[in-house]
């Protein structure tokens, strides 16, 4: 088991050698935002996606020519259909304020497009009270235009390259188990924001929350993670 610290003003000062979350990054649908799980399954019973593959794995990587054009305007089609019920997730403000007052960094990976991105930050976000707004500078936000996306950890290193953060003080923050993969095969913490359909993907998980802001009490109190899960995924 490895300890970090608690990531808070008063602990660096205390002691700025220890090992401690510097940096958050989080994936976007089911995570920042409440889930979209109805949009997905559409998704993939329209594109026939087979089980096993991810949706756009399966369309990059066996569909040609019309049909994958068609497949990826589809996703799209559904993706713009799910941005009029996007709302954050619960307790979401609570913990960037958190993580703002202590000067930890926030970033995005999401396989959605960079429209639903920008409606996030534009519209979601800006429905937000003045003195909330600031609380949403999340830099980088990188998009499904990053290849390769989740689960490789090309991304989340690119982040820890971008902040001249080590992996190992970065906490990748996801609703799945490619979020959670992306993390551990980082090198990083990785944290499961848990649902009732998504419990089998604890064991990828250093932490586990029911809520986003449970991980406020986890990074201002410090905590335990089994970093020995990578040998295992």
């Amino acid at each position: 088991m490895v300890y970090y610290s608690p990531s808070t003003k008063e602990s660096v000062l205390t002691d700025s050698t220890a090992l401690r979350i510097r940096g958050v990054v989080f994936d976007m649908d089911g995570t920042l935002t409440t889930p979209i799980n109805e949009h997905l399954k559409q998704m993939r019973v329209e594109i026939k996606v087979p089980d096993g593959m991810r949706i756009i794995e399966y369309v990059d990587s066996c569909l040609e020519g019309e049909a994958h054009e068609k497949a990826h305007q589809r996703i799209v089609e559904i993706e713009t259909e799910a941005m009029a019920s996007m709302e954050l997730s619960p307790g979401l403000v609570n913990l960037l304020q958190f993580l703002q007052n202590n000067d930890i960094c926030i970033g995005v990976i999401t396989r959605n497009n960079r429209k639903a991105v920008d409606h996030f930050i534009n519209n979601v976000a800006g429905r937000q009270p003045q003195e909330h707004k600031g609380l949403f500078s999340f830099d980088p936000l990188l998009d499904r235009t990053f290849k390769p996306s989740k689960p490789s950890p090309d991304s989340l290193l690119h982040i820890s390259q971008q902040w001249n953060i080590p992996p190992e003080q970065l906490m990748m923050v996801g609703d799945h188990g490619d979020d959670l993969l992306c993390g551990v095969r980082a090198g990083s913490v990785a944290a499961l924001l848990r649902y009732d359909d998504n419990r089998h993907f604890e064991s990828y998980a250093h932490v586990v929350v029911d809520r986003i802001d449970g991980l406020v009490e986890c990074l201002a109190s410090g905590f335990e993670a089994n970093m020995s899960i990578a040998d295992s995924v």
